[in-house]
């Protein structure tokens, strides 16, 4: 059942880090150092990178959403956070989910892991993994 009962997104990127040796980089590290995966048609657009991938996820949230059914019958609502990361061959790969009633989790996991390939975040000429975490807010409707 498709709706649009999705009231708030906020969308943030927690940090990013290059799979081999372990180094952590601030998101405005790794924004400057052009680190951001591309999403697919990104490359085309004005924005930033950065600024491309967080309207493009946003767009994706409100696109995919769907409010479960068993937890509309059973009055659930609450945020649920996607920990993520797009690997180094640009393919999502969910790390932790917190928040709210599993109904509601899963359904958070299955918007994240239908995120398209993209191409991943490159630290010079090597990709690397980038991670980010995204709440996902589910509001009952009055």
């Amino acid at each position: 059942m498709k709706k649009l009962l999705l009231i708030t997104i906020i969308l943030f990127s927690i940090h990013s880090f290059a799979q081999e040796g372990g180094i952590v980089l601030s998101q405005e590290n790794a924004n400057e150092k052009g680190i951001t995966p591309i999403w697919p048609k990104c490359d085309r657009s004005r924005q930033t990178p950065a600024q491309c991938f967080d309207n493009k996820l946003r767009n994706h949230i409100i696109q995919n959403f769907e409010y479960p059914e068993l937890a509309l019958n059973e009055g659930l609502s609450g945020t649920v956070t996607v920990e993520f990361i797009i690997n180094k061959k640009g393919k999502v790969e969910v790390i932790e989910v917190t928040g709210a009633h599993r109904y509601l989790q899963r359904e958070a996991i299955r918007i994240v892991r239908a995120i398209p390939k993209m191409e991943p975040g490159k630290w010079g000429n090597k990709p690397i993994a980038v991670a980010y975490a995204v709440p996902i807010t589910f509001r009952k409707p009055n």
